[in-house]
């Protein structure tokens, strides 16, 4: 049973104690209102934070025991800062992962098959991204991620097992949708916030002050900032004695079926 169930379950058993104490207690109106508000407040940050694992199992970290992390990227393939972002890793001999948008996959292939070629992973990352995707139904959730399936299996002649949610949300159309495919949900331990945050000094200095072993470190290869201090990032971590494993080895898990 997941989280979410169990949640729900323990949360009408609450109401059901209280409605039986109401018969010979007056128990205050305030009272329920307070119950209610903790449980939608446990919901709403349970869909909000990927590494709560409230909705579906998500893997956001490796083993911490390592001093290993591994690389990811989020919201390409893009025309410029993608094949920038592959050029640094082949010069530092990184290997990464790249959760694609599957409109984007269509438009780029060359930069998939790019991808695969120098060793890197391909997860999905939906087809549209749309700002309201947690929002759509299971059906519609579905369709998104055959679509990308099909993008990807059409440049690299891979089927991908790896999904990470856009925005990092999960909620219950989410988890019944995921229930029907074979996906890793993939989440992170470390978010650079590099569409955020565009002073690079300050993204750098934030994302080295808070690795540590195990870290699933997440960029996006849209921003031109990333770019700019990837190569940094990649020379302080070798400097401090932490590897780079590719995603599905820091995890173990298969990438591909």
């Amino acid at each position: 049973m997941l989280k979410y169930q169990k949640i729900i379950i323990a949360f009408i058993f609450i109401i059901l104690l209280l409605a039986v104490a109401d018969i010979f207690f007056r128990i205050s109106f305030l009272f329920y209102a307070g119950i209610i508000l903790v449980f939608i407040g446990i919901l709403t940050w349970g869909s909000a934070n990927i590494r709560s694992g409230l909705y579906c199992k998500t893997l956001c970290s490796g083993n911490m025991e390592k001093r290993s992390i591994a690389l990811t990227f989020d919201d390409g393939p893009d025309e410029t800062v993608t094949p920038a972002v592959l050029d640094i890793l082949s010069r530092e001999d990184v290997r990464a992962a790249f959760f694609c948008i599957g409109r984007k996959a269509v438009t780029n292939p060359e930069l998939l098959m790019r991808m695969d070629r120098e060793g890197h992973v391909i997860g999905g990352h939906s087809f549209s991204h749309h700002f309201f995707f947690d929002l759509f139904s299971r059906e519609r959730m579905l369709e998104e991620m055959r679509k990308t399936e099909d993008a990807v299996s059409k440049s690299i002649n891979r089927k991908i097992r790896m999904f990470r949610p856009p925005y990092g949300v999960t909620n219950p159309p989410l988890a019944k949708a995921l229930g029907s495919k074979k996906y890793h949900v993939i989440g992170w331990s470390l978010r650079s916030k590099d569409t955020v945050t565009k002073d690079e000094n300050r993204l750098l200095g934030r994302i080295t002050a808070k690795l540590k072993p195990g870290d699933i470190v997440l960029f996006h290869d849209t921003n031109s900032q990333t770019v700019n201090i990837l190569g940094k990032f990649i020379k302080f971590a070798k400097e401090k004695d932490f590897s780079f494993e590719r995603l599905d080895k820091h995890l173990g898990i298969e990438a591909y079926e």
